[in-house]
């Protein structure tokens, strides 16, 4: 892999890039609907991971399931939902239950019923079906490519069909407190993940009620500039603007309660999820 590569690999999905490395103009074209698909597009975070989901068993596609349940968790769906999607029996709301009935007549019959397509546009306009039908079609094509090039699943990921665990906070250790009250100055923080944890520098500079700084990813080694945010009190709220290797933005509420940390961060169509960190020791301390 070039150094582009390798950054974008490590957002996830590496295995993937290891292999598309080999014809890089397909993964620069692919990559590019899918980024828009699971970045950019109109679907909310959970139906869209339950119906790629959908698409990974009707297509026997392990290496999709084990990559997209942790997703799934992490856009919002609950562990109970991810397991239905293997019950025939389960019951679903009806907008849900259009959306399944969707993926399950393309990989079936490559042709969405009229009965199911009025089912979709009882609550959905026209871009947000044809959003769907795209999304199915990217799904079912990156299945016949991962079970025909025999990438394979890594050591502790969901099998096909199984639910994730969910990721536990990470103890923190304790220290001699600093004696600092507000958000301003260096933070140690995790964003915890389903699919894993990412260890982020998050430094604060507040102006009144505005808050500005950075954020530095320890395994990107990137660091995103804060864009916009505000402080009242120990409450903070901010928002990020990622550029490389794929544009994405994240937004941050956290609360500080001396050298603590704790809040969530949301990822733009990625879902919401649990931020904790430390204030990181002064060298004068």
């Amino acid at each position: 892999m070039d150094p582009e590569q390798r950054k974008l690999a490590k957002l996830g999905a590496d295995t993937v890039i290891q292999v598309l490395a080999r014809a890089p103009e397909v993964l620069q074209a692919s990559g590019a609907l899918g980024a828009y698909l699971l970045g950019r597009g109109k679907l909310h975070p959970r139906i869209r991971e339950l119906a790629i989901l959908r698409v990974a068993l009707r297509c026997d596609a392990p290496y999709e399931w084990a990559n997209h349940a942790p997703a799934a968790l992490g856009g919002g769906a609950t562990e109970e939902e991810i397991a239905a999607l293997s019950a025939p029996d389960a019951s679903w709301p009806p907008e849900d239950d259009a959306v399944l009935r969707a993926v399950d007549e393309l990989c079936a019959n490559v042709f969405v019923s009229d009965e199911t397509w009025a089912a979709l546009a009882a609550t959905r306009d026209h871009a947000e079906i044809i959003e769907i039908l795209f999304l199915v079609g990217y799904y079912r094509m990156m299945a016949g490519f991962l079970n025909s090039a025999g990438v394979p699943v890594k050591p502790g990921q969901p099998a096909l069909g199984e639910v994730p665990v969910p990721v536990a906070a990470p103890d923190r250790q304790s220290r001699p407190a600093s004696g600092e009250t507000g958000p301003d100055g260096s933070w140690k923080v995790t964003f915890i993940h389903p699919a894993g944890s990412k260890d982020l520098l998050l430094d604060l500079v507040t102006h009144g009620t505005k808050v500005s700084g950075s954020i530095f990813d320890t395994q990107l080694k990137i660091t995103v500039p804060i864009v916009s945010g505000t402080v009242e009190g120990q409450k903070v709220a901010f928002t990020a603007l990622v550029s490389d290797p794929v544009r994405f933005e994240v937004s941050v509420h956290g609360t500080v309660d001396g050298d603590a940390f704790s809040g969530s961060v949301t990822v733009s169509g990625g879902g919401t999820f649990p931020l904790t960190g430390v204030r990181e020791a002064s060298t004068s301390n």
